[in-house]
């Protein structure tokens, strides 16, 4: 009787695997590297990754990614030119004069800032009205002379040579203090900054005189465009679908954002990101969604640099901008997804 039954137990449980499907592992995730060009902070693609990081879009496009931030001197580019990043942000400009002085393969993908991320600002009470104003002024550059600084002169008519130039550094507070006339300012932060020290400002923007002037764009590099385009597009899909939730909720952002960017002030933080949506919406963006992008646009900014000596050499715009991803990602202006 026992082997009767333990007989039919063996048989039983045959006919049970017989009929049961094999189980399905899930595929293994694709792991990648996100380094953010700076600190942690709601610069704009910077929190679209955030986003899409916490609320699972790069699980659902099978990535695993790996968010770190650049400890500056350029950290991040090196990185991704050695192939230890896949992806990381950098300004239009900048990611231009590295190409045309190192020939690092850098693509970028996607354009997030649709302007500028440096502005001339004065004082709210200050005389000064026009970039004509400012000769016979004080007028100050962080590190170097920029390219948009000289753009503006030359749209607007100023004699340089009645324009008196001097190193500031990175504290706005000369500004505050009557040390310069003209302060150049990053955007995003510090014109709230000077307005939370109870002195608001004025702001010059090269885009007010016509000048081109891009932001901070995702960017890979060549060999994982050439050799891993799929991925390139999982990985944009799921940024460009966190980018659309930051604008839609931006508390709900910020809240994300607050948990890599441990020990900032949230208002700042929040001011930061309003200032970075901004920049980030046009008649381009509106129409073709946002983070498009276009080769004329890189053109546009590439022949300013190499005019006015900021950028040694012209590059093939066409190896260094794929508009194609992010054009995928859309259908008539609206994110594709899954």
């Amino acid at each position: 009787m026992t082997m009767r039954r333990g007989s039919l137990l063996v048989a039983l449980a045959v006919v049970v695997a017989a009929c049961t499907p094999p189980s399905t592992a899930p595929a293994p995730l694709d792991k990648v590297t996100f380094m953010a060009g700076f600190k942690a902070q709601a610069n704009l693609p910077f929190v679209a990754v955030y986003v899409a990081q916490e609320r699972g879009y790069f699980r659902e496009q099978g990535l695993e990614v790996n968010i770190q931030h650049s400890a500056g001197q350029g950290e991040h580019i090196r990185l991704l030119a050695t192939g230890r990043v896949q992806f990381t942000t950098a300004s239009a400009g900048d990611a231009l004069k590295r190409v045309a002085n190192a020939e690092i393969p850098l693509v970028a993908i996607a354009q997030i800032g649709q302007r500028g991320e440096q502005a001339f600002a004065v004082r709210a009470d200050s005389p000064i009205r026009t970039p004509r104003d400012w000769e016979g002024r004080l007028v100050g550059y962080k590190s170097t002379v920029s390219a948009d600084y000289l753009a503006i002169l030359r749209a607007a008519g100023v004699d340089r040579s009645k324009v008196r130039e001097v190193p500031v550094g990175f504290d706005p507070r000369v500004l505050i203090e009557g040390r310069v006339d003209v302060y150049p300012v990053f955007v995003s932060n510090e014109p709230d900054t000077l307005a939370r020290l109870g002195f608001p400002v004025r702001l010059f923007l090269p885009t007010d005189y016509g000048v081109p002037s891009l932001g901070l764009a995702f960017v890979t590099d060549r060999p994982t465009v050439e050799g891993r385009p799929d991925v390139v597009r999982r990985f944009l899909r799921a940024t460009l679908r966190g980018l659309a939730d930051a604008v839609e909720d931006r508390e709900a952002a910020i809240d994300m954002t607050m948990r890599y960017a441990v020990g900032e002030d949230r208002q700042h933080q929040r001011a930061m990101l309003d200032a970075e949506i901004d920049g980030a919406i046009t008649e381009l963006t509106r129409r073709e969604g946002l983070g498009a992008m276009t080769r004329q646009q890189w053109e546009d900014l590439q022949k300013l640099l190499v005019d006015l000596g900021a950028q040694p050499k012209a590059v093939d715009i066409g190896q260094i901008v794929d508009e194609h991803f992010v054009r995928e990602a859309y259908r008539n202006g609206r994110l594709v997804w899954p």
